[in-house]
């Protein structure tokens, strides 16, 4: 129905169903009448007859990524406990954004410390910085004059760093835990796939900790315990949060 309200884009005239279509066009117009032709002939709908019993089973198995190891009974949080967390982290996330804007808007005066931080890819130099206690790293803490220093880039290259580097490690250190937490406050939203997909990782990588938690301490459970909360709760991952 629509189409009686479309103009042609090119006038064809009168077609005669006799042209000999064995023979080569002789002028454009000509041409143009055989497409229109052809285009008649055609069937609006064509259903191809497809013999699936040729088609190879495909042989690539896709697992899909687990979500968090379930907490043994005597380590897992409460929800009053998780939902206190997501509340203290939010304020702590609008304490921050509400400093960067009066710094920002020249509100507040704030100079960068004059501190030496490794290059965004330097990631063994990030993670020495971050969970090593040699002398010259306990100079550097992931306080807020530190952590304004980073850019967002920065902030999330560390990240992926040291989730990395967790992955790898048995144990929870407390200056590891602190920068990663510094580091969750000031990772923007919303976040980029890259970022979303690390602190998953962070999430089941810490549910891992915990399920083999037979040499951890009390605080590092507690760290453990709340990087899952914050992800899963703050960071909206509902389907990595314990009950």
């Amino acid at each position: 129905m629509a189409n009686c309200f479309l103009e042609p884009a090119f006038i064809v005239g009168e077609i005669d169903e006799n042209i000999n279509l064995s023979m080569p066009p002789s002028s454009g117009e000509e041409y143009i009448k055989r497409v229109v032709m052809e285009a008649q002939s055609c069937a609006d709908v064509v259903v191809a007859d497809v013999d699936r019993n040729r088609f190879k089973t495909p042989t690539i198995d896709i697992e899909p990524l687990s979500g968090c190891v379930e907490a043994p009974p005597w380590l897992g949080p409460t929800l009053e406990w998780q939902l206190y967390q997501v509340s203290d982290f939010s304020n702590v996330r609008m304490y921050i954004s509400q400093l960067k804007n009066e710094i920002h808007t020249l509100k507040r005066k704030w100079r960068p410390p004059k501190i030496d931080l490794p290059d965004i890819d330097d990631e063994n130099g990030w993670i020495q910085l971050c969970s090593s206690d040699e002398k010259g790293n306990d100079k550097i803490s992931p306080t807020l004059n530190t952590i304004f220093c980073l850019n967002q880039p920065m902030v999330e290259r560390t990240l992926e760093f040291l989730v990395e580097h967790l992955e790898s490690s048995t144990e929870m250190g407390h200056k590891l835990g602190q920068w990663i937490y510094a580091l969750l406050a000031v990772v923007e939203l919303p976040l980029t796939p890259e970022t979303c997909s690390c602190l998953r990782s962070l999430a089941r990588t810490c549910s891992v900790m915990r399920a083999k938690s037979k040499t951890l301490q009390v605080h590092e459970i507690g760290a453990i315990n709340l990087f899952i909360c914050l992800v899963a709760r703050y960071f909206r991952q509902l389907d990595l949060a314990d009950p």
